[in-house]
C-alpha cells in the first residue's frame, strides 16, 4: 500500500506476447516466479488495453498463468492508487467537517457525487446528512487487495482463455439484464434475458468490479473485516478478505478454487506492492513506440 504520485506510465493497444514480453524486456519486468517483482515490490506501470492477440495460443500453462497475472498486476495497483486519491479527498472533506467547519458548495457536491457513486443513500438533511455520508462513505472508499481481483479474474475467465475476454474484456463476467447488448451466453442456460456486459477494454472492465466491491451490500460484511485491519495499521491480505468475497456462483467449490490459487500462486505479495512511476518512456525501441498509445 505504498503511496506515490501518479508519473511516467505506457498504455499498450493491440499487440501480440512476442512483442510484450521484448517490452517486458525492456523494464526489466520479470521477478521471482516471473511476476512476483520482490525484493522491490515495485511493478512497472505498464498497462495493457487488452489481452495480447495471441494470448490463447500459449500451451504452457505456467507461462501463461505467468503473464496473466503480469498483465492485471499493474492494473489492480493502478485502480488502489485511484482509490486512495478519492479517500484522501473524503479524509480532507471529513477533517473539515470535524473542525466545524461548514464544507462550501464545491466540496458538498463533491460529497454527494461519492455518495451517489457508492451507493449511499439518507433522507437526512443538513450537518447530520454531511454527518452520515463521511461516515458511510470512510467505510466504503479502501484499499481493495490486488490479489483479490486477480485471483477473482483468473478464476471467472479460466485464466484469460475463455471467450468473454476476447469477445467482451469482461474478467468478472459482469451479467446486465434484459437487454440485447452484450455477448449471449453459450450453453449456460435457457434462460434469454440477460447479457455479458462488455467493456471497451480490460481496466474498465476491474474498475467496474473493485467499485461493485466498494459500494454493493454483498460485500458488507468484507469491509467491516477490513475496517478492523487497516484501523490496525495491517494490510487487510487477499486470503484474509476472500471468504467475505465470495459470491454465489455457477462454479462448484468456488471458494476452494480461490483460496488455493491465491495461496498457490502468493499473490498476498503484489497487495503489499506498489506501482514503479520512474519509467522512462524514451527506452522502447522505435519498433515499440508505435504499440503505446
Amino acid at each position: 500500500m505504498t503511496s506515490m504520485s501518479f508519473g511516467a506510465e505506457l498504455h499498450l493497444k493491440s499487440l501480440n506476447t512476442n512483442q510484450l514480453r521484448q517490452i517486458y524486456d525492456v523494464y526489466k519486468y520479470h521477478g521471482e516466479k516471473d511476476y512476483l517483482m520482490i525484493p522491490s515490490y515495485q511493478y512497472p506501470a505498464i498497462f495493457l488495453s487488452h489481452f495480447p492477440s495471441d494470448y490463447n495460443k500459449i500451451t504452457d500453462e505456467k507461462e501463461r498463468n505467468s503473464l496473466f497475472i503480469k498483465i492485471l498486476a499493474p492494473l489492480a495497483l493502478k485502480i488502489n492508487l485511484e482509490i486512495k486519491k478519492e479517500r484522501d479527498t473524503l479524509l480532507a472533506l471529513n477533517q473539515k467537517f470535524e473542525n466545524k467547519q461548514p464544507l462550501n458548495n464545491k466540496e458538498l457536491k463533491t460529497l454527494e457525487n461519492m455518495a451517489g457513486k457508492y451507493d449511499v443513500f439518507t433522507r437526512l438533511k443538513g450537518e447530520e446528512r454531511q454527518r452520515f455520508l463521511l461516515r458511510e462513505l470512510l467505510l466504503k472508499i479502501d484499499f481493495i487487495p490486488p490479489s483479490l481481483l486477480i485471483t477473482a479474474a483468473a478464476i471467472e475467465t479460466n485464466w484469460g482463455t475463455s471467450r468473454i475476454v476476447k469477445e467482451g474484456n469482461s474478467l468478472y463476467k459482469t451479467l446486465v439484464w434484459h437487454t440485447n447488448k452484450g455477448l449471449k451466453p453459450i450453453g449456460e442456460s435457457e434462460d434469454d434475458s440477460y447479457r455479458i456486459k462488455i467493456y471497451p477494454d480490460i481496466y474498465s472492465s476491474m474498475k467496474e468490479f473493485a467499485l461493485s466491491i466498494n459500494s454493493e451490500l454483498k460485500f458488507a460484511d468484507m469491509r467491516d473485516v477490513r475496517k478492523e485491519f487497516l484501523y490496525r495499521e495491517n494490510i487487510p491480505f487477499g486470503n484474509i478478505l476472500a471468504p467475505y468475497l465470495i459470491w454465489k456462483s455457477p462454479l462448484k467449490n468456488y471458494a476452494g478454487m480461490f483460496q488455493y490459487t491465491l495461496a498457490y500462486y502468493e499473490l498476498n505479495i503484489i497487495d503489499k506492492s506498489a506501482l514503479d512511476s520512474t519509467i522512462d518512456l524514451n527506452k522502447l525501441p522505435k519498433k515499440l513506440k508505435r504499440l503505446a498509445m
